[in-house]
């Protein structure tokens, strides 16, 4: 009896969720994918097997995003999640490979304006980026990057400015949005954490459908 009550009480006492079930119980938002856990030590799929199962848990999102949008007329993605460390910028840099890899012209965006990473992932320096077009009349054309990948570019936040919520709501971020979609097939959005600050939802009106990260054995329910 001792080990079953101290297996019960661990579970009342655990707030974090642990599998598929729990999300299903406490949300009706559509679950998209499970990706599993990545064992390689890279960021990036294009240094990983594309045989590997984390490869294959991304062409499954990907899948099922294109059977939500099978008039491919929807084409910007926001990823985010509760708080930092579940994994947002991981999922939104290597969805916007495997969209690559299929032959979608793709750009993944640094829309995280506060704790940006997706530049060090792709190996560039953040010198130039959305601050610097949208505070500094930098040329859009000057602050997209190409990666090593076939139908990917980055275009990565830049210097940090000083209020980074004021710069998603210029009129020049509108207009570099819209200039966007005419460009690429694909866009992804990698947004601050939506539980921390609101930038997420400032962006959430250049997207399409919204992705919201949780990790498991990390997330609160």
């Amino acid at each position: 009896l001792l080990p079953i009550g101290f297996m019960l009480i661990s579970e009342l006492l655990n707030d974090n969720i642990i599998d598929r079930k729990d999300l299903e119980r406490l949300t009706k938002i559509p679950i998209l994918g499970l990706i599993g856990k990545n064992y390689s030590g890279f960021s990036l799929l294009s240094k990983q097997s594309p045989k590997s199962s984390v490869y294959e848990g991304f062409r499954a999102l990907r899948s099922n995003l294109n059977f939500l949008n099978p008039n491919q007329d929807k084409k910007v993605y926001l990823v985010t999640s509760s708080v930092s460390g579940e994994g947002k910028t991981y999922i939104a840099e290597n969805l916007a490979i495997v969209f690559a890899k299929s032959g979608k012209k793709t750009l993944v965006i640094g829309a995280d304006l506060r704790r940006p990473r997706i530049y060090a992932d792709f190996g560039f320096e953040n010198l130039k980026g959305i601050s610097n077009h949208v505070l500094s009349d930098l040329p859009l054309f000057e602050t997209i990057l190409k990666s090593d990948i076939e139908n990917l570019d980055v275009l990565i936040s830049g210097p940090l400015p000083s209020n980074p919520s004021d710069a998603l709501l210029t009129d020049t971020f509108v207009s570099m949005m819209e200039e966007l979609k005419k460009i690429y097939d694909v866009i992804v959005l990698d947004t601050p954490p939506l539980g921390l600050v609101a930038d997420a939802l400032t962006l959430m009106r250049f997207s399409d459908i919204n992705l919201y990260v949780v990790r498991q054995n990390y997330t609160k329910k």
